[in-house]
């Protein structure tokens, strides 16, 4: 047993796990964080490889919210951000086998032969004015519907969603999913007008925000695998990775965690730290499980939240193979579009050419999602060879690709169905009545990383505020060392 009592434990190193040591070890807590993985990060990991970038889970984020804005200022000693290329903002859509441009105005609407003539014209009423939503819970699809019409929703809607949840319109929770969203819907009658006045509030409002550093998609020079390893070494020997969490237990003082290496060379003993908070980072069903013999109700609250598998393939070619110009971010496939297996493929090096390594271009193809849950458990070569089937004719493919990497996320991607905001407002009343455990993650405020940074960002400062509030400060620990102690980064 480690006899050092710490201030925090934080379980899991993922972007949320990271992003909460860091801001509790800068503002001088003591804190360990616990990984299973041999490197922190989760699902965001990048490598280089024969000259390409791979990204293997989120390939670029927009910065939308303040605190992710400050921790990459936090660390930019480390890292460098890169602007996404012009050619992000042009996207397609596939119908039918070709891929069409993604309408940029509503004149373009009028037009775009991804629409017929009476669901444009729906559109455009709808857009002008469309009847409201109520306080009841519903569905992406059916507010969809209810605003723009059918051919709208299963060609616009459904892929756009699929890019971001990889889920079913049909059961996910409008308000769950974008709680802005539903707030419009449930206020304004008039998309087109709401969205002016918007504009104009914006505009009167700019002088009085702090100007955005960056706008438009961003990633990182050496991919968004960087931000993470940037973490993981800020936080030094306090992250271990290789130990994967056993158990949580209450004692005297606070907590036991018990953890097991994972190194096939280490000694397969357990171990034990002791903390008087704890921060669970881990993903659902894990959380759940280690969470149930203290908070048995908070486990009932979070069990049942599904999550979605993703398979990523990074497929790198000689750029004179490739027929089509490439110019653009990528394509998106509508749920209807039941003969194609994929949910959609980015340009990877249109978008970010330093991605792919001269005369080359890079594709990132995404399989699985709730439209092929077993795509997680075929083999590689099967996928491989379905993928490179519809990318010839769509693409314009003329050899094989020089490069192949497929990386699995099982259970990845929460889904935010109908419930779930009941369901995390039960979980957070329950973990409440346990005076020291808190949890993060992308199942409670969010999946994206903008999300999870932000709820990070905000338990390391509540758990901050409550130490220096807490009088069992003053009470000695075991260890010779302060449980609150200067940071060097402060």
């Amino acid at each position: 047993m480690d006899r050092k009592l710490f201030e925090v434990v934080v379980l899991g190193g993922g972007i949320s796990g990271l992003t909460a040591a860091w801001c509790l070890k800068k503002a001088g807590v003591s804190v360990r964080l616990i990984e299973a993985g041999r490197t922190v990060g989760g699902c965001t990991q990048t490598q280089q490889r024969d000259g390409f970038l791979l990204e293997k889970g989120p390939f670029n984020v927009v910065v939308r919210d303040p605190t992710f804005e400050d921790l990459l200022a936090d660390l930019s000693s480390d890292v460098r951000v890169i602007v996404a290329d012009r050619a992000a903002n042009r996207r397609y859509l596939l119908r039918a086998g070709r891929l069409h441009a993604v309408p940029s105005n509503p004149a373009a609407m009028l037009t775009t032969p991804l629409l017929g003539f009476t669901s444009r014209f729906r559109l455009m009423g709808g857009l002008v004015a469309s009847k409201r939503g109520t306080t009841s819970e519903q569905t992406i699809e059916q507010a969809a519907i209810r605003r723009l019409g059918r051919e709208v929703t299963d060609t616009f809607v459904s892929s756009a969603v699929a890019g971001i949840f990889s889920g079913d319109i049909s059961k996910l929770s409008l308000q769950a999913c974008f709680p802005s969203v539903a707030k419009f819907d449930r206020e304004a009658r008039s998309p087109l007008l709401f969205g002016l006045r918007a504009a104009l509030r914006a505009r009167r409002n700019a002088k009085s925000k702090r100007p955005r550093r960056w706008r438009g998609l961003i990633s990182l020079d050496g991919g968004l695998g960087a931000l993470t390893g940037a973490l993981g070494r800020r936080l030094g020997d306090d992250c271990m990775t290789g130990r994967s969490v056993e158990s949580v237990r209450r004692a005297k003082m606070g907590f036991e965690v018990t953890y097991r290496s994972t190194d096939a060379g280490e000694r397969d003993g357990e171990e034990i730290i002791r903390a008087r908070r704890v921060v669970s980072a881990l993903p659902a069903s894990h959380t759940a499980r280690i969470l149930e013999p203290l908070v048995p109700a908070a486990t009932a609250a979070i069990e049942a939240i599904e999550c979605v598998s993703l398979v990523v393939l990074n497929l790198g070619f000689r750029r004179a193979d490739v027929a089509h110009d490439l110019k653009g971010f990528g394509f998106l496939v509508p749920h209807n579009e039941l003969d194609f297996p994929l949910l959609g493929v980015l340009w990877a090096s249109s978008v970010f050419p330093h991605h792919a390594c001269p005369d080359h271009c890079l594709f990132r193809a995404f399989v699985g999602g709730s439209r092929d849950p077993l795509a997680i458990e075929r083999l590689d070569e099967d996928l491989l060879a379905e993928t490179l089937k519809v990318l010839r004719g769509v693409l314009g493919l003329r050899r094989d690709p020089v490069l192949v990497d497929i990386c699995r996320h099982r259970n990845a991607i929460p889904q935010y169905h109908l419930g779930h905001q009941k369901r995390i407002a039960a979980f957070k009343s329950a973990l409440s009545s346990t005076q020291g455990l808190y949890a993060i993650g992308n199942y409670i405020e969010g999946v994206s990383i903008n999300g999870c940074i932000r709820s990070a960002t905000n338990c390391a400062s509540q758990i901050t505020r409550s130490i220096l509030n807490d009088p069992k400060r003053s009470e000695p620990s075991d260890s010779a060392e302060s449980a609150v102690c200067p940071s060097q980064y402060t």
